[in-house]
């Protein structure tokens, strides 16, 4: 018998990552996961990179997958800017 296939589904919106963990050949939903993350209040909304990265590795963690998953699809929010320093470190 073959290994499982499964694939996760992302979606890091504004306020929470959420992840789905999806058997390939069946459609079969086998895990699920769900992180908030802190936004600032008033104009110009902003979120802690650090904080939204922690999020999207603990939703994706909480689905059992993350470590043999076939695939990875992403969605997000629009409009959104993460700067990096000279390492790649969110700032």
């Amino acid at each position: 018998m073959s290994a499982q296939r499964v694939v996760i589904g992302i979606d890091s919106s504004t306020q929470s990552a959420k992840a789905v963990a999806v058997d390939v050949d069946s459609g079969a939903v086998v895990g699920e996961g769900r992180a908030p993350h802190t936004v600032s209040s008033g104009a110009g909304r902003e979120s802690d990179p650090e904080q939204w990265w922690q999020a999207l590795c603990t939703a994706v963690e909480q689905t059992g997958w993350a470590d043999r998953a076939e695939a990875v699809s992403v969605g997000g929010q629009q409009h959104g800017l993460v700067t990096l320093d000279a390492n790649g470190t969110p700032i």
